[in-house]
């Protein structure tokens, strides 16, 4: 049975946090091989969480599935429904369609929105902690357009008795790309040219995002792996072909530049 834990209070958080954020010496010098040419610092931008407001299904839209999180011990009860709009094609199947979550509690619902534009079986839904905080969020998984997928990440204010939505990140990837414990949140172009890469990390009670292609001053980035090490390659585009490529790893908030 799943369930979601109650919030901390914010200020026993802020200290937790406060340690987990990268710091400046936090790369040391057996981090930096002979081969590595260059360091770049990112900057990480933060991403604003928004409020779920109260909101009703309309009344010809079809409940498909409701997933219940539990009624323990110091966690919140609540239910995820999700509800299937079949009008805009009379030709749709069973379960096909656009499909939209809403979260009840205390008997009432709010709107997480638009979670699936395809069928109720794409949508994927999980508890995990992505806020380092031993505390489980709602993960929301769907597909939005023939290769774009997108998270959606949910949890329960216990401050300010409200539901938020933390982050809508697009094509996840969802790895530990230093290997510190703690898996990062990767946006990639999934078929968009050219690639992209933002990664993404929580910062005491936000989400915030380094743009890779803005930070290295490339034309294009991607996400690779060698031997279970992971890479971000990026390069510039000269007469439409792919040019001056460089490798970097990622360590604690920074690019690390490989031969």
């Amino acid at each position: 049975m799943f369930g979601i834990f109650r919030k901390s209070n914010a200020d026993e958080l802020k200290a937790i946090f406060t340690d987990l954020l990268p710091k400046n010496n936090d790369i040391s010098e057996n981090d930096i091989t002979d081969s590595a040419k260059d360091i770049i610092e990112l900057t990480f931008t933060p991403m604003p969480k928004q409020t779920l407001t109260e909101g009703l299904p309309k009344e010809e839209w079809i409940r498909g599935k409701s997933i219940y999180f539990g009624n323990l011990s110091n966690q919140i009860e609540s239910t995820l429904h999700l509800y299937i709009d079949n009008t805009v094609n009379p030709d749709l199947r069973p379960g096909e369609g656009v499909i939209y979550g809403f979260l009840e509690h205390n008997d009432n619902f709010y709107e997480i929105g638009v979670v699936s534009n395809y069928r109720i079986d794409d949508v994927k839904v999980d508890l995990e902690d992505r806020t380092s905080d031993g505390i489980k969020d709602i993960e929301i998984e769907g597909s939005i357009g023939s290769t774009y997928i997108e998270v959606k990440i949910v949890s329960f204010n216990e401050n300010k008795q409200e539901w938020e939505s933390l982050l809508t990140m697009g094509s996840p990837t969802i790895v530990d790309l230093d290997m510190d414990g703690r898996e990062e949140l990767i946006a990639g172009s999934a078929g968009i040219l050219p690639p992209y890469i933002d990664i993404y990390r929580w910062n005491y009670d936000h989400f915030e995002k380094a743009d890779i292609v803005e930070a290295t001053k490339s034309d294009y980035a991607s996400l690779t792996t060698t031997d279970g090490t992971w890479f971000i390659e990026t390069g510039l585009y000269e007469n439409s072909s792919p040019s001056e490529h460089k490798l970097y790893k990622y360590k604690a908030g920074k690019l690390i530049e490989e031969n």
